[in-house]
């Protein structure tokens, strides 16, 4: 009986020295096994998290149809998450210059739909003779992470729309309407374009444009701007609004309540240039990191204003780079009050739009004139230059005596 229970006991000591003699190898395997999940691409947790992320991106796809928006968001928030968590797991820190060049990159597809999408809504150039086609392009920079319900850090700087401006000289704004708030009325009251028309009030935004009456400069009488763009055919229309929707809504709706007043202003103005005016930049003083008033909102609205450009019949105009120092700030000694120009600076203004004017586009056949059966056509030196058996004739002599410096 004594052997017997010696004889378990000792077996029992032999299955403890075994476990501690392979316990080493018990936790190496299963450190092993740990660290082949965390990092396999293939049988780790991030494939399973991406491979879960494409599951719900494809089940919500297939429920499309009125859920569309919301089928979007939560797409790119499964997206967005698997590949943060590829991210952390490798310990992936962003080259500075890495990271611009792959924005560089996406943007670039970014603005190829959006402009795309921008010539079918305000203009397709297939409508139009031979005319060049502006493009927006922007600059780059790391964007800083925001809590405000207001705007985000857009990460870019848009540009002036790249397009071969013709210079003119005042005789241009003969057919010119400006709408905006009170930078545009500083404009109206000092630039000297006399022969525009003016539709602005201080503290005017995108959203009261065409809700509410507004002041013509003129008569100094409030008037109703829809009615004003139905009964008068513009050439040219300037648009600067912003500044004061920098604490109200957010950069989103911005966005949209900005697509929706050009489109109807272009229905309204058929032929007319649009030209969206970027907000000018306030002095170091006046950009306020405790509020909203301050240089990445005013980004923000500018770079969401600029992607309506769609370099045919609405363009970008950035007049900041002769305002600004170097990181962005308006120059103090130019304004006296961080946010508005000194009068004498606003034939500066003038002169830009001046040396960034676009030649309304001719439809085919525009510029060609019927000869009636029987009739000769002759020119201002009384030269034949088309008959009755000529289709049309070119205006070229005209076109010379109406060129501008």
């Amino acid at each position: 009986m004594k052997k017997r229970r010696k004889k378990k006991q000792r077996q029992k000591e032999n299955t403890w020295k075994e476990f501690l003699y392979n316990c080493p190898y018990l936790i190496a395997i299963t450190v092993t096994s740990l660290g082949v999940m965390i990092c396999s691409d293939q049988i780790g947790f991030r494939a399973v998290a991406r491979e879960t992320g494409e599951v719900v991106v494809q089940t919500l796809a297939r429920g499309a149809g009125t859920q569309e928006a919301p089928v979007d968001l939560v797409a790119d928030e499964a997206r967005e998450n698997v590949v943060e968590m590829e991210k952390q797991d490798n310990n992936i820190e962003d080259n500075g210059e890495n990271a611009g060049k792959r924005k560089e990159n996406n943007d670039e597809k970014e603005y190829k739909t959006e402009h795309e999408n921008n010539l079918e809504e305000f203009g397709n150039a297939d409508n139009w003779e031979n005319e060049p086609i502006g493009i927006t392009k922007f600059e780059f920079y790391e964007p800083q992470e925001t809590d405000s319900i207001y705007y985000s850090d857009a990460g870019k700087v848009a540009l002036t729309t790249e397009y071969p401006y013709a210079r003119k000289n005042d005789s241009y704004f003969d057919d010119a309407v400006f709408l905006g708030d009170s930078r545009t009325l500083g404009i109206s009251d000092y630039a000297g374009l006399d022969n525009a028309d003016f539709y602005c009030d201080s503290g005017m935004t995108i959203f009261k444009l065409l809700e509410e009456k507004v002041t013509y400069q003129k008569t100094g009488d409030k008037e109703d701007l829809p009615q004003v763009l139905t009964q008068k055919q513009y050439g040219k229309i300037y648009i600067m609004l912003g500044m004061n929707e920098l604490g109200y809504g957010n950069t989103n709706t911005y966005l949209e309540q900005y697509r929706k007043v050009v489109e109807q202003i272009r229905v309204w103005q058929p032929d007319a240039i649009i030209y969206i005016m970027a907000n000018l930049h306030v002095s170091r003083e006046m950009n306020n990191i405790e509020t909203d008033f301050k240089h990445i909102n005013i980004n923000d609205k500018n770079a969401a204003s600029a992607s309506l450009a769609n370099g045919t019949d609405v363009f970008y105009l950035d007049v900041n780079p002769l305002f600004t120092d170097a990181e962005g700030y308006l120059n103090a000694e130019l304004s006296f009050d961080g946010v508005h120009l000194y009068a004498q600076h606003y034939d500066v203004w003038r002169q830009f739009l001046l040396e960034h004017a676009v030649e309304a586009a001719k439809k085919p056949g525009a510029d060609k004139a019927v000869v009636l059966p029987g009739e000769t056509l002759s020119d201002e030196k009384g030269e034949s230059v088309a008959t009755s058996d000529e289709s049309a004739v070119n205006d070229e002599g005209s076109e010379r005596d109406n060129e501008e410096g």
